[in-house]
């Protein structure tokens, strides 16, 4: 996967700009282009981590205004990380090569997911839709 170019505006002043967002991917180079693209739109990234028990660490104790889901973390799925967010009511997306609606546990089929893979804007766009302060 490629980085094409951003158009839209980047950096501290985007609407990601100042938050704190957890990442959750398996994917070692996946995980560091999250990163990157985060971090260009001033967002502060929380991990990234690839494994659940860390996740669910990281979802219970740090201060977050989103967090991104991979949803298949080596075998063991990431819905526990879900969980744990819904209850302290921070907003959640699922990034993950699954179309299938059915795969999910009910109380998650309705949740924001954007499959892989994806388009560099595509991906800043929907973040900001879903993380989007007040």
């Amino acid at each position: 996967m490629g980085r094409e170019a951003v158009t839209v505006a980047a950096g501290p002043n985007h609407e990601l700009g100042g938050l704190r967002i957890l990442v959750v991917e398996d994917m070692l180079l996946l995980a560091e282009v999250l990163r990157d693209q985060l971090e260009d739109c001033g967002s502060t990234v929380v991990g990234p981590v690839s494994r659940l028990s860390e996740a669910m660490a990281l979802a219970r104790e740090e201060r977050l205004d989103g967090a991104i889901l991979d949803v298949n973390l080596g075998g063991q799925l990431s819905f526990p990380v879900a969980s744990i967010l819904r209850e302290r009511d921070v907003p959640y997306v699922f990034l993950t090569g699954y179309d299938d609606a059915h795969l999910f546990p009910d109380e998650y089929r309705a949740a924001p997911r954007l499959g892989k893979p994806y388009r560099n804007r595509e991906f800043i766009e929907f973040m900001a839709a879903h993380f989007r302060r007040g």
